[in-house]
């Protein structure tokens, strides 16, 4: 399967992290094509978050390596940014301040474009904490976006929204892919999002990648169809440990 140029091949090559006697991840093997968008799910303290870490260059891994357009990764990588839960905003800064934080002037129209498109352009003069949550994700996402990143992870960004917000918010972040592509890994415990999301799901599991879900289905993905709750509720029954094969 071919993806949209824009983004950079991620892979992590027999990782192991340990922290003292406590093994998080053991000889795990995972390969992210430019312009793909994968979704990683798992059980809570299955390792997703130090999994995160190690791709992020914001930890290094006790063995093996991880590597960007086949580059070992050595610490932060430029081209990459991260999407976190609570947005981490920078609350003394105006919203198009923290969108444009950091960036050249031909970025910072880039901001000024990217926070339009999430719909925020009248909010720019305020300050975060007058913001909803989703509307402080939407501004984490476009300050995300606006640094023009080949890599973007997802840090469960969604997790703490309204169920209405969230899938205006799933929508966004998948027409922006289209829009402007990049290679997603979204770190999440909502299988529904994570079909939702992504090109493939992958389950982490004792350690490694214990298996793996192509999905189908066209984008923009109808989420009442019965083939996306039959794939839904098959990855879900892996995940809480009904036995299933690696597809």
């Amino acid at each position: 399967m071919s993806f949209a140029a824009g983004g950079v091949s991620v892979e992590a090559v027999g990782v192991r992290r340990a922290f003292g006697p406590h093994v998080v991840l053991d000889r795990l093997n995972l390969r992210v094509a430019a312009g793909e968008f994968v979704a990683i799910v798992g059980r809570s303290g299955s390792g997703k978050s130090t999994l995160l870490r190690l791709l992020a260059g914001l930890d290094q891994p006790t063995a093996g390596e991880v590597r960007i357009d086949g580059r070992p990764l050595a610490g932060l990588s430029p081209r990459t940014r991260v999407l976190f839960q609570d947005g981490r905003l920078l609350p003394w800064l105006r919203v198009g301040e923290n969108v444009a934080l950091g960036l050249d002037d031909r970025r910072r129209e880039n901001a000024a474009r990217l926070l339009e498109r999430v719909g925020l352009a009248t909010r720019a003069a305020d300050y975060p904490g007058v913001l909803s949550g989703g509307q402080r994700q939407r501004v984490a996402l476009a300050r995300a976006l606006a640094a023009e990143p080949g890599f973007l992870l997802f840090d469960e960004p969604l997790g703490s929204l309204d169920a209405l917000t969230r899938v205006e918010m799933q929508r966004l972040v998948e027409e922006l892919w289209r829009e402007r592509p990049f290679t997603g890994v979204l770190i999440t415990h909502d299988v529904a999002e994570a079909v939702t999301l992504a090109d493939r799901v992958l389950l982490l599991e004792g350690g490694g990648i214990r298996a793996e879900w192509p999905v189908p289905f066209p984008r923009p993905r109808a989420t009442g169809s019965p083939d996306f709750a039959r794939l839904v509720e098959g990855v879900l029954g892996r995940v809480l440990g009904r036995p299933a094969q690696m597809t």
